[in-house]
């Protein structure tokens, strides 16, 4: 629990504990946490790159009354074994092994940045077994706009001599201004883990290698053909003042799923949504759900 001051809603969540579990995928333990009861419809949270399962600890137990709620560490992340290799076919077979290892009912994915990714491609997995897909500020943008460069490259992790130390480093990539204090150090204590000279961060920089100018060019080839052909329902929460969310983006999402997708904007918020507006996130979730389970999918013309 966070030492700074926290509002009694954020308090009440992480106070609902989740349950810790892992499984084998293609050689690499993975992690998840729990909540609910298993009977119920599932919700699988997905986190971004860098991030872990616990950016989720106080947006799941909102949904833990009705549905069974996992948040992930995808491999490489988080509590979740480290790999030689990494790939977005292999982190989404690590989300879809998940679901069906827990046997979720009725499954939605809800996947943030990287994790968005990962679970268009769990969901191109799963076919018309899934219920739906939520992707959270995570874009895939018209062939026009892919950089002829794209290089994103993290330095070894450096340890520090006390926990403090190091959060006082930890930072957001892309860095956003109004993120909500509480929150960051919540899920800065979190990243953390302790080796034999201090702490460190959980992440594997390594995993960023994959994050290059072609790298970059075919994978968003991929997302598109993925999300064009995707038989479940979809949906779209984009920061308002995200600056990896483009218009264009969102206007070419939503072609590629013949105009059957909504793209909703949550007011105030940049990237990392459940860092700045995590109410809003909750709010919009709970919204979607309920009209998911009241409404009939549109269907593709």
């Amino acid at each position: 629990m966070t030492n700074l001051e926290s509002p009694k809603w954020f308090q009440d969540a992480l106070e609902q504990k989740p349950e810790s579990h892992s499984i084998e995928v293609d050689g690499a333990n993975i992690s998840y946490l729990t909540w609910g009861k298993k009977e119920n419809p599932g919700i699988l949270f997905v986190h971004g790159g860098m991030a872990h399962a616990h950016w989720w600890s106080f947006i799941a137990p909102f949904f833990a009354k009705t549905h069974r709620v996992i948040a992930m560490n995808l491999s490489g992340m988080g509590d979740s074994d480290w790999r030689e290799n990494y790939a977005s076919e292999l982190w989404g077979k690590e989300i879809v092994e998940i679901a069906k290892y827990e046997k979720l009912t009725k499954p939605i994915i809800v996947g943030h940045s990287l994790g968005g990714m990962c679970s268009v491609v769990a969901a191109s997995q799963f076919k018309d077994e899934l219920y739906g897909l939520v992707i959270v500020d995570t874009a895939i943008m018209p062939p026009s706009e892919i950089p002829d460069k794209f290089d994103f490259k993290i330095k070894a992790n450096k340890t520090y001599k006390s926990i403090e130390d190091a959060k006082l480093r930890f930072r957001l990539v892309p860095s956003q201004g109004n993120s909500l204090d509480y929150i960051m150090d919540f899920i800065a204590e979190k990243s953390l883990r302790k080796v034999d000279d201090g702490w460190t961060w959980k992440f594997d920089p390594t995993y960023m290698s994959i994050f290059n100018t072609d790298g970059f060019k075919a994978r968003q080839a991929i997302l598109s053909d993925k999300l064009a052909g995707l038989e479940c329902r979809v949906a779209v929460f984009r920061g308002e003042k995200s600056m990896l969310f483009s218009e264009s983006a969102s206007k070419y999402m939503r072609e590629l799923t013949n105009k059957k997708t909504p793209i909703i904007a949550i007011p105030e918020a940049h990237h990392h949504i459940m860092v700045d507006q995590p109410l809003a996130l909750i709010s919009a979730l709970r919204v979607l759900v309920t009209d998911w389970d009241h409404s009939k999918p549109a269907k593709a013309e």
